[in-house]
C-alpha cells in the first residue's frame, strides 16, 4: 500500500526540481534586467530632486523615462509573482500561440553577456514574423536560455547558434541549437535521481538540466533529441533538436 504514496512523493519531487530550474534560471539570467530599470528610476528621480533639470520640459522628459523604466521593472516582478504560484499540481504550461521572432530576441538579451564573457559568438537567426509555435512562452524562453547556458559552460571557442531547421515537419516547428563543443564535453540527459541521492544545495549539473529541459518540452507537446555530436577526438558541431507543435492539439 505504500507504493501510491511513494509514487506521489517522487512526482512532487521531480516537479519541485522543474520549478527550481524555472525559478533559478530566470533569476540568475535576469538579475541585471531587474537592476537596470530600478537604477534608471533612481538616477532620474535623483536628478529631478537635486534640481539638475534645465527646465520643466526636461523634468517631464525624465519623469516619462522613469515611468517607462518602472513599468519594465513591474513586468519582471509580475513574472516573479507568477513563478511563485507555480507549485505542485499547478505546474502546467500556459500554452498559447507564441511568435518566435520576439522570443528569440528576448533569449538573446538574457544570454549574450554570458557568451561575450567567455569570448563566444552567440547567433540567434530570427525567424520570419509569421512563424509561431504552440507553447508556454516563459517555459520556451527558459528551455532555449538553459541550452545556451549549458553550451557556454562547456564551449571554449566558436559560435553558439539557434535557428529553425531548413526543413520543417508538418504540424511541428523544429529549432536547432548548435555549438562547437567537442564530443568529450557533451553530456547526455540522464534520469533524475531519487530525492535521497540529490543535493538540492548544489547547482544542477548539465546532464540533469538537459533532462529537465527535455521534460519541459514534452509537457508542451514537443520533443528533445540530439541530432549530431562529434567524437571525443574530433571537432565539429553539436546539434540539438527542440520540436514544438505549431497549433493546439485537437484533442478534447
Amino acid at each position: 500500500m505504500p507504493a501510491p504514496e511513494s509514487s506521489s512523493a517522487s512526482t512532487a519531487y521531480y516537479q519541485a526540481l522543474e520549478l527550481a530550474l524555472f525559478r533559478g534560471g530566470f533569476l540568475a539570467r535576469t538579475a541585471h534586467e531587474l537592476r537596470s530599470p530600478l537604477n534608471k528610476v533612481i538616477s532620474l528621480h535623483q536628478m529631478i530632486l537635486e534640481g539638475l533639470c534645465d527646465d520643466r520640459e526636461e523634468e517631464i522628459e525624465f519623469l516619462t523615462e522613469a515611468h517607462g523604466a518602472a513599468l519594465k521593472l513591474l513586468e519582471h516582478l509580475d513574472f516573479l509573482i507568477h513563478l511563485s504560484k507555480l507549485e505542485g499540481d499547478r505546474l502546467h504550461p500556459h500554452s498559447q500561440a507564441v511568435p518566435l521572432a520576439p522570443l528569440f530576441e528576448k533569449v538573446q538579451s538574457l544570454t549574450h553577456l554570458q557568451a561575450a564573457n567567455r569570448n563566444l559568438r552567440l547567433v540567434l537567426e530570427t525567424p520570419a514574423d509569421d512563424v509561431q509555435v504552440w507553447a508556454d512562452p516563459a517555459w520556451l524562453s527558459t528551455v532555449l536560455a538553459t541550452l545556451i547556458e549549458v553550451a557556454i559552460e562547456t564551449c571554449d571557442r566558436g559560435t553558439i547558434r539557434i535557428a529553425l531547421a531548413p526543413e520543417q515537419p508538418a504540424d511541428y516547428c523544429d529549432i536547432w541549437v548548435e555549438d562547437e563543443r567537442t564530443g568529450g564535453t557533451w553530456q547526455e540527459p540522464r534520469p533524475l535521481p531519487d530525492p535521497e541521492d540529490f543535493d538540492l544545495e548544489r547547482s544542477l549539473p548539465a546532464s540533469l538540466r538537459l533532462e529537465l529541459v527535455r521534460l519541459l518540452l514534452i509537457r508542451m507537446g514537443g520533443a528533445f533529441s540530439l541530432l549530431t555530436t562529434p567524437a571525443a577526438s574530433e571537432s565539429g558541431p553539436t546539434r540539438i533538436l527542440c520540436r514544438l507543435p505549431i497549433q493546439e492539439s485537437g484533442e478534447g
